[in-house]
């Protein structure tokens, strides 16, 4: 068998923060989180490929017609801006599998096709990480006769990776506690509508945290938790009875840094969204509506204006 044959590929989803609240900042510097993960469908895939080489290359391009795709076209991102070397959390994620196998005989490529938005607050980094987590695992698996590393073995590996990691493995819906990495999953009645709108330039996230440190400095900060009912409407209830308890502590430190996305959030509520929130750290902002129609007419009207925007359904 070829080294062009000896390929695996997986996918993993970006994610929206229906609710989230962070407690004050611990003696490490992380915040304790109460968080409300939910997958969308929109996500990253990632192909990883044994090669005659040495070490591990990567290789970037954006899924036709995703957000990534719109920013490109508008001129608002480059795809120079993902990193191919040893800082991307992918190649961080394979050699963390690799490490449990016998050494490769030759190298690695991955090809990550990109749908999710850079620092835009729904977890793209930590959905690449998660696709190479499943893919190298496979992938490893084959080439060394090996068996593969089972879902807890890859879970251990994810929360070592990033808080978001272990939640883009799972995907659904989840219940995040600690800095997020703890989860519990929660069902999910009827699927969710949303309008995600791309903004022209990220936001990273300790940048966030610390405007938000800023913020709250004079405040006594409780600890994070969720809303009496949210879990619960979430698994029966309509999205008319979900939206009034969506809320991101978030918000306020993206909304400092980035002030444009104010007409933004705006936006959603003039065209009649159920409720319009900035995604975890953001800047991507996300519209909740009633049902399918309404969140392509949506998407459609935020496009007209000039803003990358796409209608997915979660989980």
């Amino acid at each position: 068998m070829s080294t062009s044959q000896l390929a695996e590929r997986a996918g993993a989803p970006g994610k929206v923060n229906l609710f989230f609240a962070a407690g004050p900042p611990r003696p490490d510097g992380y915040h304790d989180v109460a968080s409300l993960y939910c997958a969308v469908s929109t996500g990253e895939t990632v192909r990883a490929t044994l090669t005659r080489g040495a070490g591990t290359t990567v290789g970037v391009a954006a899924v036709p017609g995703s957000l990534v795709a719109q920013q490109l076209d508008r001129g608002t991102f480059s795809l120079d801006t993902v990193p191919t070397d040893g800082s991307n959390l992918a190649v961080r994620a394979a050699e963390a599998v690799l490490a449990r196998f016998p050494p490769l005989v030759g190298g690695l490529h991955l090809q990550i096709d990109k749908a999710v938005p850079v620092a835009g607050g729904m977890g793209g980094g930590s959905a690449d990480a998660a696709a190479a987590l499943a893919a190298v695992n496979r992938l490893a698996a084959r080439v060394s006769g090996e068996p593969a590393l089972d879902d807890d073995a890859l879970l251990e590996l994810a929360a070592g990776l990033g808080a978001d990691v272990p939640f883009a493995l799972t995907g659904g819906a989840a219940v995040g506690t600690g800095t997020g990495a703890r989860l519990r999953p929660v069902a999910v009645g009827a699927p969710l509508h949303l309008v995600l709108v791309a903004a022209e330039a990220g936001l990273p996230t300790p940048a966030v945290y610390a405007e938000l440190d800023r913020l709250r400095a004079d405040e006594d900060v409780p600890p994070p938790r969720l809303p009496e009912g949210l879990v619960e409407r979430l698994g029966a209830g309509t999205a008319e009875e979900l939206a009034p308890l969506l809320a991101n502590d978030l918000q306020s430190a993206a909304l400092s840094l980035a002030p444009q996305l104010e007409p933004v959030l705006a936006a959603g509520a003039d065209a009649g969204a159920l409720a319009s929130f900035v995604s975890g750290s953001g800047p991507t902002v996300a519209h909740l509506v009633a049902d399918a129609a309404a969140a392509a007419a949506l998407a459609d009207v935020l496009r007209g204006q000039g803003a990358p925007a796409l209608a997915v359904r979660a989980p």
